[in-house]
């Protein structure tokens, strides 16, 4: 671990945030090993392989950043989160959740950036800077799918069901913790802001796909206030 001194408070805070970024990279590899059997292709499994490894490897880094920071059997600590995680039935919901799942990695990582704890701002730019070509060909397919107007109500439950998912795994805006984090210099933006951004990044994709942000009250999750009001409409 590098030479960052923490407090008690900080290092409990960092725990936990270590613990939610453990468990988006388990979903992530988890998602990816159960989607390789909706892939014939071998050139696309090799690539969705390389991806399931580039995950595996940074829960490795995540683990032993966990063990330093004096917390015991990661698995452990995010079993019950992982027991709600559902898995895609199709090879186009696969599509759809590795969109969700990748911009949402992508989002949160930029708030990690410029932690002061090191580690962490470089398991951050591995996240930013993986080369996701799977998830890429894997979107050109679902936008095909929805191009044909009467495929778009079954694109739009699945759409819903995995950015509900990804919403929740982004964290809670508001809390205590979420306003220390980034006053402690842990983060540089607030979970509202990270939601605000990736629900503005996924826009392009939502219209080239013919689907609508639903409400909150329809995902379970809380929208910021200025995404609120656009939503379900």
């Amino acid at each position: 671990m590098d030479t960052l001194v923490l407090d008690e408070e900080s290092r409990g805070l960092l725990r936990r945030i270590v613990e939610r970024q453990a468990y988006r990279q388990l979903m992530a590899a988890n998602i990816r090993g159960h989607g390789l059997k909706f892939v014939p292709d071998v050139d696309e499994k090799l690539l969705l392989s390389q991806d399931l490894e580039h995950s595996l490897g940074i829960l490795r880094q995540v683990e032993l950043l966990y063990t330093q920071l004096g917390g015991e059997n990661l698995a452990l600590a995010v079993r019950a989160q992982m027991e709600r995680i559902p898995y895609p039935t199709s090879r186009l919901e696969l599509c759809v959740c590795l969109s969700l799942c990748d911009r949402a990695e992508h989002t949160v990582a930029e708030g990690y950036v410029d932690s002061k704890c090191r580690d962490f701002a470089a398991v951050a730019r591995s996240l930013i800077s993986a080369d996701r070509t799977f998830t890429q060909a894997a979107e050109r397919l679902f936008e095909s799918f929805c191009r044909e107007s009467t495929n778009r109500p079954a694109a739009q439950q699945m759409f819903n069901r995995w950015l509900s998912i990804t919403l929740l795994s982004m964290g809670r805006p508001g809390t205590k913790g979420d306003g220390r984090a980034v006053q402690l210099g842990l983060r540089s933006k607030r979970c509202a802001d990270s939601v605000r951004d990736y629900l503005t990044a996924l826009k392009p994709w939502m219209e080239r796909c013919h689907l609508h942000l639903p409400s909150g009250g329809t995902l379970g999750v809380e929208l910021p206030s200025d995404v609120a009001v656009l939503a379900g409409r």
